[in-house]
């Protein structure tokens, strides 16, 4: 009999072997393909979720940081929790292979940096989750301006921006802004009661800007929460205060000779033992 021939890919494979040839072999590494981004809520919201998700259903890592530390804890991997104290307010949930959704229960404490880790390529996407209060804008006046008042309670690594606009129009210049890390923002605004222009429609918006955005954050989205407050200062309210004239239009220096000449004149009629009638006028 004949030998047979042998195919191409069978000497092939005979060389290979005979010089110790290795083959290339494709490695795809895994990849995360769904990733946490940055939340902002309000604290009456019972929950919020932070998913993520590897390609290749690798048990992810999830970590969180505090806002006044440096280094961050290890919460998580897979569904072993790694923190207990983590454990009072998250917890996760399983989906598809490699989906570890976080899910992170409203209160001061939540308040931090999360990151998804994948361990195989340490692969990571952190984001923020910042906790708000409603805003309050407040009017006061005094003899010479209105003051307006403008502050957010927040809790988190990520401070909110306090926006003041008259009329539909931004206002920036003379606006005094004050902010504590993780506990309050704050803008006064003082206008003067001398110019009529100055009456109208203000408003106050809290918001997120990318600028704003702690730089160990990977995650560039913006949260999309907002919340606007409204006042009205009235004409009356900064009407012209021309400097030693009393709201009635007299000068103190008037009122007080007015007060000497009605002196005078009840001593003048009643013989001195008259009472004497006081005219008040603000100063």
């Amino acid at each position: 009999m004949l030998p047979r021939r042998m195919k191409g890919s069978e000497v092939l494979c005979i060389l290979l072997s005979i010089f110790s040839i290795p083959l290339p072999i494709n490695v795809v590494d895994s990849a995360l393909v769904e990733f946490p981004n940055n939340t902002a809520v309000t604290g009456t919201t019972d929950r919020t979720e932070f998913k993520c998700e590897s390609d290749e259903g690798i048990e992810l890592e999830w970590f969180m940081q505090a806002n006044d530390t440096v280094q961050r804890k290890p919460l998580s991997v897979g569904h072993d929790f790694k923190d207990e104290g983590a454990k009072t307010f998250s917890w996760i949930r399983n989906g598809a292979p490699g989906k570890f959704t976080l899910i992170l229960s409203i209160r001061d404490e939540s308040a931090q940096t999360y990151t998804c880790r994948d361990p195989d390529t340490n692969q990571e996407r952190s984001a923020e989750l910042i906790i708000m209060e409603p805003i309050r804008f407040e009017k006061d006046l005094n003899e010479s301006h209105v003051i307006l008042a403008c502050s957010v309670n927040f809790r988190g690594n990520w401070a909110p921006e306090l926006e003041l606009s008259h009329n539909g129009t931004s206002v920036v210049d003379g606006v005094d802004v004050f902010v504590v890390p993780n506990q309050n923002v704050s803008s006064t605004l003082v206008i003067p009661r001398h110019n009529s222009a100055c009456a109208g429609h203000y408003s106050c918006t809290t918001r997120f800007h990318l600028r704003g955005k702690p730089d160990r954050t990977t995650d560039n989205s913006v949260p999309s929460y907002m919340d606007t407050s409204t006042l009205t200062v009235h004409v009356e309210e900064i009407q012209e205060m021309h400097p030693g004239i009393t709201s009635d239009g007299n000068s103190p220096g008037s009122v007080i000779t007015i007060i000497i000449l009605s002196v005078v004149l009840v001593a003048v009629a009643g013989g001195g033992g008259g009472a004497t009638r006081i005219i008040a006028y603000k100063k």
